[in-house]
């Protein structure tokens, strides 16, 4: 996962959302799975509190991280369940 995780920081880092909303969304929700696959709670949350702020519902939203399995192994972190009983953040459009 070590190498996932780098390949996945180097693709979020080159092509951010503020250069492709579109793109630079699907690399932010590939970065945020495999953190939460590798157990970095405090990163993950971080990186799905930004996502929740953009207009990536498709994607990423208080429901959809309430029911996606994908998000599992993150499932009973103090700071996740935290991120899921607070109400949805207002969606900023840049």
């Amino acid at each position: 996962y070590a190498d996932a995780l780098r390949v996945a920081q180097e693709a979020a880092e080159a092509l951010p959302i503020e250069k492709d909303a579109i793109v630079g969304a699907n690399f932010l929700l590939g970065l945020a799975q495999i953190e939460a696959h590798t157990g970095q709670s405090k990163e993950v949350v971080k990186t799905l509190r930004q996502l929740l702020t953009i207009p990536a519902g498709e994607y990423v939203s208080l429901t959809r991280l309430k029911i996606d399995p994908v998000w599992d192994p993150i499932r009973n972190d103090p700071g996740f369940q935290k991120l899921l009983s607070e109400p949805e953040p207002e969606t900023v459009y840049r």
